[in-house]
């Protein structure tokens, strides 16, 4: 009954599902470069069962991670600031305007995410009416130059028509009188487009606003005048002819730009099941105002017959309203468009389309999907009222489209998205069931495993990036109730026996415990009576075979560095990276920086120093001088890490600023200290510092980068 809970068991054998777990692990791992860092992951995946191939909706996507994200941004120019902030979606719709007004910070745009698709904004069947009024329009005065007068759409009284305020229409149909070239409004539009717009490079394809299915809905819809002879058109006809007029305008464009994207905006998406030939998607803006049924269909239909790549976009707004912090219905429009592979948009609304917002859900990495959408009561994918589910490489999304609330009971462990938005509803929490209100979604994640990424310090809260700073995985906490917290927790096959070993520096003594969980060896790097707390990397040094420790002080000790082998031996008295008098102790890394196979240490200078990064040799010899990570005023040095990024053979140098510091994390070239990426992995407000570390997680030949923090009241999404 309406407003009463039901409970609804996830069954793991209905068509769709199936588990399977696996661990991705860097198997030849060599070294470990990484300095007080992160908790571990275990990646996992579920895989659908093939039993009943019956599936509705669509296929499973091969595509990108999710979600994906699209932003309508309608504004005329572009700042430097906003080109930044709008590089973080997938899909931007920006005014055609901008080439001509802001052109290099559109370019910057593609230079921050080389792999954003960027559309040009157009109207498809509609003209301001003060072009000449307004400011910065030069490329709509050219298009308005090349109209004739004879191609607006007249009523059967001869005037003009309205639909949007400041506007009239335009006659898209074949009826249309051509100007004196023979040109109908339906050749000119596309041939401009193309010419103008397409042709240059800051646009991957056009959005057409208003790709209507027909005119006979609007106010005016029985009074329209295609031809010109002084009698309406009956509403079927306008909208038959209306339809063959819009699809030639797009089939043109495909025509004379190919290759580019082409999506229409329609509120509803219904156009989707008629344009869908000459489309790679639909933007359905409104999509709260209509049927969700309805409006699900149309998002499917278009997903799986428009053309690639696939380019649909779901839009929810908030009415001209403004509630940015309408966080259910947010939640519920991304959870619909995550049952498919389109693109999800959140803003403003119709009146301006030009809004920044950022939510927790986006900062999420669920990965690709393993199955198509499913109903939880029937297994079926045909798109009905209720609970949905689809699963993720990484987490799963949850939807409930009904009118009552449900408790779903999940038969195993999730963890809730740790956010700063909705906490009461992205909390962090670990959970084996939710209660899910009418409308609404949520995003579970895989429970975060203390089996995989080989080190962290216990207690903290980390992100893992990619090597140019897009975000991978989205925050978790990491802690073992074994180790000390703020202990460095490393698990590593020391010797390469084939079982790993696990190492742990708390404030004065490492120990190390074998694959069993007992202790085989424990040392003081240090003096016994020194306290002030250890970090350490692990490499090969000498070419044995095995991982040689090197070790490093906290704030207090001073700069020693120190080498022991794989059992805790002294093997190497060490060196002092800085001032032996210095007391902010030292950042070590290991990583091969020149690629001739013997790895290099890497130093960062503790609190109390500028971020000075050195080189030595595996042998504690000075190669480089180095150089400062950053302001070399700042005073809180400098956390290192080193990875090979790019898949290049050689490693990369990571840095993240000490405590005071903002969150600020750093790639250079190993070689000539050139930085090759800049993010922010937490709130530009957090000052607690950045950890950092790398490691190739996924086994694709390039290490992540995964950051870490103990300022758990700071982080953000960025």
């Amino acid at each position: 009954m309406p407003g009463q809970k039901q409970k609804i068991k996830i069954d793991h054998d209905a068509p769709g599902v199936g588990v399977g777990l696996f661990w991705l692990r860097n198997k030849y791992l060599k070294y470990l470069t990484l300095s007080l860092v992160v908790g571990t992951i275990a990646l996992s995946a579920i895989f659908y069962n093939q039993k009943n191939p019956d599936f509705s909706i669509q296929a499973v996507s091969e595509g990108e991670n999710y979600p994906r994200i699209a932003n309508l941004f309608f504004k005329w120019d572009i700042t430097a600031g906003e080109a930044q902030e709008l590089a973080k979606w997938d899909v931007l719709v920006i005014d055609m305007e901008a080439q001509i007004n802001t052109p290099d910070n559109l370019k910057k745009i593609r230079e921050y995410n080389p792999q954003i698709k960027i559309l040009a904004y157009i109207t498809s069947q509609e003209f301001t009416s003060n072009v000449y009024k307004l400011k910065s329009n030069s490329l709509r005065r050219k298009l308005y130059n090349g109209m004739s007068d004879s191609w607006w759409l007249n009523s059967s009284g001869g005037g003009r028509l309205v639909w949007w305020p400041g506007t009239w229409l335009l006659n898209v149909t074949e009826d249309s009188p051509t100007d004196g070239s023979g040109k109908k409004w339906n050749d000119y539009l596309p041939e401009f487009v193309a010419r103008e717009i397409l042709s240059q490079p800051y646009w991957d394809g056009v959005f057409y606003d208003n790709a209507w299915d027909g005119v006979s809905w609007m106010p005016s819809g029985n009074e329209i005048d295609l031809n010109r002879d002084g009698q309406a058109e009956s509403p079927a006809v306008s909208d038959q002819k209306w339809r063959e007029g819009m699809d030639k305008i797009f089939r043109r464009t495909r025509e004379l730009a190919p290759g580019k994207i082409i999506v229409g905006n329609q509120a509803g998406g219904a156009s989707s099941k008629i344009y869908f030939a000459n489309l790679n998607g639909i933007s359905i803006e409104h999509f709260h105002r209509y049927g969700w049924v309805d409006v699900l269909n149309n998002y499917f239909f278009i997903l799986n017959n428009g053309q690639a790549p696939k380019t649909t976009i779901l839009n929810c707004n908030t009415e001209n309203t403004g509630r940015q912090d309408d966080y259910k219905k947010m939640r519920f429009c991304l959870a619909s468009a995550l049952l498919g592979d389109g693109y999800f948009s959140f803003d403003y609304g119709d009146q301006a389309h030009n809004q920044l917002w950022w939510y927790d859900e986006y900062d999420v990495f669920l990965g690709k999907p393993l199955n198509s959408a499913y109903n939880f009561l029937t297994g079926s994918t045909k798109v009905t009222t209720g609970v949905w589910r689809r699963d993720f490489q990484n987490g799963i999304v949850l939807l409930n489209s009904g009118s009552a609330a449900k408790t779903i009971d999940l038969d195993e462990e999730f963890e809730k998205i740790h956010g700063i938005q909705d906490k009461a509803v992205n909390d962090g929490s670990v959970v084996t069931s939710v209660n899910l209100g009418p409308n609404d979604g949520i995003i579970l994640l895989r429970r975060t495993e203390a089996k995989t990424v080989s080190n962290f310090q216990n207690g903290s809260f980390a992100r893992v990036f990619d090597g140019s700073g897009k975000l991978k995985r989205t925050g978790f906490f990491t802690y073992e109730s074994k180790y000390k917290p703020a202990s460095q927790v490393a698990s590593v096959d020391l010797n390469q026996d084939g079982s790993r070993e696990t190492v742990v520096a708390s404030d004065a003594k490492v120990e190390i415990f074998n694959s069993r969980g007992e202790k085989i060896s424990s040392f003081y790097p240090y003096d016994e009576n020194y306290n002030k707390g250890i970090n350490f990397a692990v490499g090969d040094l000498n070419h044995d075979g095995k991982l040689e420790i090197v070790t490093g002080t906290l704030r207090g000790g001073g700069p020693h560095v120190r080498i022991f082998n794989w059992q805790g031996r002294l093997i190497h008295p060490g060196f002092f990276a800085y001032g032996k008098n210095f007391r902010g102790g030292v950042s070590v890394a290991v990583g091969d920086t020149d690629g001739n196979g013997w790895p290099e240490i890497i130093t960062g200078a503790g609190f109390g120093g500028g971020p000075h990064v050195r080189v030595f040799s595996g042998g504690g010899k000075l190669m480089h001088p180095g150089f400062f990570a950053y302001d070399p005023s700042f005073r809180g040095g400098v956390n290192v890490a080193m990875a090979d990024l790019d898949g290049n053979g050689r490693a990369e140098i990571i840095t993240g600023p000490g405590i005071g510091g903002s969150p600020d994390v750093k790639v250079f070239d190993a070689k000539d200290f050139s930085l090759k990426a800049e993010f922010f992995a937490f709130s530009s407000q957090s000052r607690g510092g950045v950890m950092v570390a790398a490691e190739d997680l996924d086994n694709d030949g390039k290490a992540e980068i995964i950051t870490s923090t103990t300022d758990v009241f700071s982080f953000s999404s960025q």
